[in-house]
């Protein structure tokens, strides 16, 4: 693909003498705070799932693994930040690509976990019997393969990109990659990964709240799971199926100004960063095993969420602990065994506890 920076208006406008290259520098550096919150966040999963037993299951393995590949698609964001805060700008992609390409694989090998999650999701409801008699050792040898299989093809298919737009002039930043022959396709790639999604979580949806016979083998938890992972999915067609198919048409169909394409690119780059790190803040919210386990080795979050305090206790309980002052358990102690309430209580106020 032939490129010219001369007639690159975004390049042309932000390079030049003058406060302008400020913006870069206040929409990059949000960016990169936004990332180091959603590497917080993927942080926390990869941390609970490896200290806490009782994560080890296959699904919460694939939720930790692809939490992990998403911190380091974050970490990628912090290139382009970087870039303008050295006062360079932009780079060439031809320098740019060696930078990127690990978090660009990381990111896009997580995608293909989401569909794997999706997979256990269903046969865990659809074959319980085959499920529970699943060796996780084998599945998740299985697994590592298929992505690493998946990960050397992506390679290929981004360096054949790079060699076609070593030229082109960039801030660095995953969003930018795929400007050359295999753009279309890598934008494919991610449609048919986004569509899987779809047909899985849906099918997941039908067979957990509408079918009888198989949702009776679906226990509490195992429903607040799937409920959290089908919010993240619905947020990944968001972030990258209609993120995709935008890019797709003003790469391949419609000609429109870069400054408008740009913009899109890194708006949907938020929303990239928010889809690849929703995993903690879903579950913390609607699993009660994760928010257990996140308040066991994270005692301060209570500071930063809701005013309700989760049961410490591990089981898979909805039952929430309640503070009772002191007096309210002195008076309760005036009560005698036959019922009657002592002299010495009829003195003091009732206090009464409002239902929960």
């Amino acid at each position: 693909m032939i490129y010219n920076a001369s007639t690159d208006k975004w390049y042309q406008y932000f390079n030049a003498d003058g406060p302008q290259w400020l913006i870069l520098l206040g929409v990059y550096g949000f960016r990169a705070l936004w990332a180091t919150l959603g590497i917080c966040f993927d942080f926390g999963i990869v941390y609970i799932t490896v200290k806490s037993k009782s994560l080890r299951s296959i699904c919460n393995i694939l939720i930790a693994m692809e939490s992990a590949f998403a911190l380091i698609l974050n970490i990628g964001y912090y290139v382009s930040f970087l870039v303008v805060l050295s006062g360079i700008k932009f780079i060439r992609y031809e320098y740019c690509f060696w930078y990127l390409i690990v978090p660009c694989l990381f990111g896009d090998v997580a995608q293909l976990l989401m569909v794997f999650t999706g997979v256990d999701r269903l046969c865990c409801v659809v074959f319980p019997v085959w499920y529970k008699m699943r060796r996780a050792k084998y599945y998740l040898t299985f697994v590592s393969v298929v992505l690493c299989c998946y990960a050397t093809y992506d390679y290929i298919i981004n360096y054949i990109d790079y060699l076609n737009s070593k030229d082109f002039i960039l801030s660095c930043t995953v969003n930018e990659m795929g400007n050359g022959g295999m753009g279309t396709l890598m934008k494919m790639n991610g449609l048919t990964f986004s569509g899987t999604l779809m047909v899985l979580y849906s099918l997941c949806w039908f067979t957990v709240f509408r079918l009888n016979a198989t949702s009776k083998n679906v226990n509490s938890n195992n429903r607040k799971l799937i409920k959290s992972l089908i919010f993240i999915i619905g947020l990944n067609l968001i972030g990258v199926f209609i993120k995709s198919i935008v890019n797709m048409i003003f790469q391949s169909f419609v000609v429109v100004n870069v400054f408008i394409k740009t913009a899109f690119s890194i708006a949907f780059s938020f929303l990239t960063i928010t889809v690849y790190s929703a995993n903690a803040p879903v579950l913390y919210t609607v699993s009660t095993e994760y928010r257990t386990r996140f308040l066991k080795h994270f005692p301060w979050l209570p500071q930063f969420v809701s005013n309700s305090v989760v049961s410490p206790f591990p089981n898979d309980t909805d039952d929430q602990s309640t503070t009772v002052p002191r007096q309210w358990l002195d008076n309760a102690n005036d009560v005698n065994k036959t019922g009657v309430m002592s002299t010495k209580m009829k003195n003091k106020p009732v206090y009464r506890v409002a239902s929960l």
